[in-house]
């Protein structure tokens, strides 16, 4: 090898790291969002069971839950929600709302709040506000709003009038 080559080496040697130093920020706000994105498809999939979930325990017309109140609504928000106690350790993060439609019409407005009664139709909704795990993510987009909705008919457990 001669002096020559030997120069040239060097200095590729330098322009590799330079070129490395350039690309890892790009690199490393891939991968970042790469694992963003599924834990977002995650939560999505986990939400959306939450609320299948409360709908088909709904749709039972049980009151027989696992909490000191025996109201309907409470065990379907609260069936909702032990699907879904994975996604957070904050309460205010994941909020379930429950409304049914009168049968036959199941016209709009819905009622807010209530299961109804047999054959009525049932929809619970599961909110959660998902924070990116990445840095320059969670300040470019802040939480994002997820929602998880299932709708059902009450089983007839009763004469449906």
């Amino acid at each position: 090898m001669n002096l020559r080559q030997a120069r040239t080496r060097r200095h590729e040697r330098g322009q590799t790291l330079v070129e490395f130093a350039m690309l890892a920020p790009l690199l490393v706000i891939l991968i970042f969002g790469f694992v963003d994105v599924s834990r977002i498809y995650q939560a999505w999939v986990t939400i959306e069971g939450a609320a299948r979930e409360g709908a088909r325990y709904g749709v039972t017309g049980r009151e027989d839950c696992a909490i000191a109140a025996d109201n309907r609504l409470s065990c379907i928000q609260y069936a909702a929600t032990q699907r879904a106690e994975a996604l957070t350790n904050n309460d205010t993060d994941l909020v379930v709302t429950v409304r049914s439609w009168d049968y036959p019409a199941y016209a709009d407005p819905a009622v807010e709040g209530s299961p109804g009664v047999q054959c009525d139709a049932l929809e619970v909704q599961v909110d959660y506000a998902f924070t990116p795990s990445t840095p320059l993510a969670s300040t470019i987009f802040g939480s994002i709003s997820l929602v998880g909705r299932e709708r059902l008919v009450n089983e007839p457990f009763g004469t449906c009038e």
